[in-house]
């Protein structure tokens, strides 16, 4: 069995306070391993971390992911040092190059994933700081959907970060590294008997990332096709990328992942979008067009864990 965490997706930079922090302990009171957090155009995630560690005892909190274009290299060993030292094994450094989209939305010149990580990563591990080396230095992934970002973690890394990939992919990735490197498949999950219910959720989450070439390609790498990109993607697309179902349904997709070499999944529960939050960001907005659903994880945790 993996470990399992659990997504703090945008909702989680919504939140008061003192309802984050209420919700992290719970995730920890359940048994989850790690709660993980985005990076993308609202808080901080490394500040936000810091705040939920705080506020946890044995929860592991990680980045999955942040983006090397908010931040130069020595930043980012600087925040991977710091919460090393305050929070010894419990903080998990996720980076990754994101997309030219978001790149470009932050005002940024996209480069090729490849050689921007290389340089980013041999720039960290060249960074030297004026406080003394923390006892425990937090490990770090990276996002690797393809062999050259799996090949470059191989060399820098303690393992690879999956976002919404089906199992296959997942499988592939172990067959590219070998045994060697943790793998961390992050994919959201629709906890409801109704098919029809579930599939029009996943269709809404997904409605941003199947226009991008970057999934597009991920997917037909895996043998999809030009038409389940269509209509908001085909049912056995969406089924691939979203399972849906009872928590035991969840579980065998769980199971499944584990068997193709995934040594952690982190859930994203989502359920059918209920109030409009305007956040004055077309993109924000696009993006996030399905809750998060935390409740579930009442009903999950007896069954995953």
């Amino acid at each position: 069995m993996p470990q399992v965490g659990i997504l703090l997706d945008q909702s989680a930079y919504n939140m008061p306070p003192a309802e984050l922090a209420a919700a992290a302990k719970r995730i920890e009171a359940l048994g989850f391993e790690s709660a993980w957090l985005l990076d993308g155009f609202s808080r901080d995630p490394f500040v936000a971390a810091s705040f939920i560690l705080q506020n946890t005892t044995t929860l592991k909190v990680g980045t999955g992911i942040a983006t090397v274009y908010s931040r130069d290299a020595m930043a980012a060993q600087q925040a991977r040092e710091t919460l090393s030292h305050y929070y010894p094994g419990r903080f998990l450094m996720g980076l990754g190059a994101s997309n030219e989209f978001i790149v470009q939305m932050r005002g940024g010149v996209w480069t090729p994933p490849v050689p921007k990580m290389t340089q980013y990563l041999e720039a960290m591990a060249g960074t030297q700081l004026a406080h003394p080396a923390p006892a425990e230095l937090a490990p770090l992934h990276i996002a690797a959907h393809a062999p050259g970002l799996q090949k470059l973690a191989m060399k820098h890394c303690k393992g690879i970060i999956t976002w919404i990939l089906p199992v296959e992919s997942v499988r592939k990735a172990r067959e590219n590294m070998g045994e060697g490197l943790e793998i961390t498949a992050n994919f959201p999950c629709v906890v409801n008997d109704n098919l029809e219910e579930a599939r029009k959720v996943a269709r809404a989450f997904l409605a941003f990332y199947l226009g991008i070439d970057y999934y597009q390609r991920a997917y037909s790498a895996i043998g999809f096709e030009p038409s389940d990109f269509e209509n908001g993607g085909s049912d056995r697309l969406i089924d691939a990328i979203v399972p849906s179902g009872s928590p035991e349904k969840i579980k065998q997709r769980v199971d499944e992942y584990a068997t193709a070499g995934a040594t952690r999944v982190v859930l994203n529960p989502i359920r059918e979008k209920t109030a409009a939050q305007d956040s004055g960001l077309d993109h924000v907005d696009r993006e996030w067009q399905a809750d998060a659903d935390l409740e579930s994880l009442d009903r999950l945790a007896p069954v995953l864990l």
